[in-house]
């Protein structure tokens, strides 16, 4: 982990360079950082680690707006303002902090790709490069829509970067996809264990690129079902995900809170935010089937305060005791209500309205102590991976591929196979013996002695594939499983419109609300934009139809 105690000086270092004009300089001053003297593989780490956001990113527009309004985490005292869709232009344009600033993915993954492009001996790393290109701009168009790309990362050659177009950047981003998993048949790349996800294994960079295709391929089945086919069909042919040894994910081993080497999702529920909870919308559907991930992804915690669980930084040693993980028990778990709702019982806004135990004194003052949170041996453990694309998450849209007869196969097999990937993933957590052990001793879905596996056969016997309602059970599925990720949680959601939800009564109380009360469909751009590159932001705009919270991205259309 002490490569990413470089990584912030790493990022300024491109900074500095992108701001320096001419890369074919034969002068090299060693005085000062530049392309003779930099390690540009620690630029491209860079880039792997903050494109899958930072916990500064992730808090605002991952749990305090995506999570919120996809109704997987629910906050009722400092953030209930963003549960009924109030727009900060600070929280929604926080990722696009990724384009440059100390940030910088977009400007540093693009710098490595420019660079190694015609470079002899840098063949693969060049196409990996392509593929982390991509993941990264596919991630800010599907929060922003029309975004800058073909000019975007190059701040010495564009100031004023254009936006490109979602269809155009999409249909660029699959081509390329193509023809760089076509390069990335064997062997190990230059970079070695720079590359924080595979350490240069091309092999895993291949399923990874083709994995990635078949999701942007199905981002395209409400707008261009025939390109969708198309790439769905090249993914599987050429070669995706084939268990969750293939999962992409950057691992946090030995990761703090007190800097930037944990996992962002689980610093925030571990130490920078612990009043969010799991909400009803997510708890009750994993009750209603019996589902025994419930306890793996949420567990009734101590309490710091009644109302925010206890912060990792008030345990000297760092990490969670045994009391610490708290009640993981089926039965003991209860989500908290979503809709907007505060704990402020003068409010019109008041959760008590829809959850009579909060109109108890004594409940209200200590509700931490029976509401659900993130799991610590699992999602809020810092020093656990960020999952990027999985094998599971790949089963499901193969299964939903099949189903709409882009590929051949069976729907209910990738559906399977979908399902018990999901359940198997959790043995990548570091800690995740201590909450199975805790599963198996459960005495309402407990099996004792029992695997992951075999909780994931008895969940499909007792809940099988039915084909009337594939969709809706192959993408609530993807829900589930990609809890911890807000950001595709809120793609996938928008694509397949499952889960089906409902937006937050409260927002039609809220004259504040930035939509007409339904659920938002994307991010704002930064306010800055419309000033600093005035001519190609409007241009965006009009393109899109707006820049609000209502308006949809290209690929989301009704």
């Amino acid at each position: 982990m002490k490569k990413f105690k470089y990584l912030a000086m790493v990022s300024l270092a491109a900074l500095g360079m992108t701001s320096c004009g001419d890369f074919g300089d034969t002068n090299i001053d060693p005085e000062h950082l530049n392309e003779g003297n930099v390690p540009y593989e620690m630029i491209f780490s860079n880039a792997q680690h903050q494109a899958l956001g930072s916990d500064w990113d992730m808090w605002r527009t991952g749990s305090i707006y995506a999570a919120q309004w996809t109704q997987q985490l629910s906050s009722i005292d400092w953030w209930d303002w963003y549960g009924r869709y109030e727009w900060s232009d600070g929280y929604s344009a926080s990722f696009w902090d990724t384009f440059s600033s100390d940030r910088g993915a977009m400007r540093d993954v693009t710098t490595c790709y420019d660079l190694w492009k015609d470079t002899e001996g840098r063949e693969l790393d060049y196409n990996i490069a392509r593929v982390m290109r991509i993941y990264a701009f596919a991630k800010m168009s599907d929060l922003y829509g029309d975004i800058p790309y073909s000019q975007a990362g190059r701040p010495a050659l564009y100031s004023y970067p254009v936006y490109d177009t979602q269809e155009d950047i999409y249909k660029s981003m699959l081509a390329e996809l193509d023809e760089a998993q076509a390069n990335l048949g064997s062997g190990t790349a230059t970079m070695g264990e720079h590359d924080l996800y595979f350490q240069g294994d091309a092999a895993k960079w291949k399923k990874f690129a083709n994995s990635l295709m078949l999701r942007l391929a199905m981002r395209l089945v409400k707008v261009d079902a025939a390109t969708a086919k198309t790439y769905a069909a090249k993914a599987l042919a050429n070669g995706v995900q084939t268990s969750i040894d293939d999962n992409v994910k950057l691992d946090h081993a030995g990761g703090v809170t007190t800097n930037d080497s944990a996992e962002p999702f689980a610093k925030i529920h571990a130490h920078e935010d612990r009043e969010f909870y799991v909400a009803t919308t997510l708890v009750d559907m994993l009750k209603a089937t019996n589902d025994p991930r419930l306890g793996l992804i949420c567990a009734v915690v101590p309490t710091q305060d009644g109302k925010q669980y206890t912060d990792i930084q008030k345990n000297s040693a760092g990490t969670w005791t045994e009391a610490d993980y708290g009640d993981m028990s089926f039965a003991a778990q209860r989500g908290m209500p979503v809709g907007g709702y505060n704990n402020n019982s003068a409010s019109q806004y008041f959760v008590g309205q829809v959850d009579a135990d909060f109109q108890n004194a004594d409940f209200l003052a200590n509700y931490g102590a029976y509401i659900s949170s993130p799991n610590r041996a699992t999602y809020c453990d810092p020093t656990g991976p960020t999952f990027i694309v999985t094998y599971a998450q790949t089963c499901f849209l193969l299964a939903e591929a099949a189903q709409r007869g882009y590929i051949s196969g069976s729907a209910e097999s990738y559906y399977n196979k979908g399902v018990t990937a999901a359940f198997e993933q959790f043995e990548q957590f570091p800690a995740y013996a201590y909450a199975l052990a805790a599963l198996n001793a459960d005495a309402t879905v407990g099996i004792a002695g029992g695997t992951l596996a075999q909780y994931a056969a008895a969940y499909l016997a007792a809940n099988p594939f039915n084909s009337s309602k594939a969709l809706e059970q192959i993408n609530t599925q993807y829900y589930i499983t990609t809890f911890g990720d807000p950001h595709e949680v809120f793609a996938n959601w928008r694509r397949s419109g499952y889960p089906e939800l409902t937006p937050a009564p409260m927002a039609a109380l809220d004259a504040a609300c930035a939509t007409d009360g339904s659920i938002p469909r994307r991010f704002r751009y930064p306010s800055s934009e419309a000033q600093i590159n005035a001519t190609n932001y409007n241009a965006a705009v009009s393109n899109m139809g707006g820049d609000t919270f209502g308006t949809r991205v290209w690929w989301d259309a009704k």
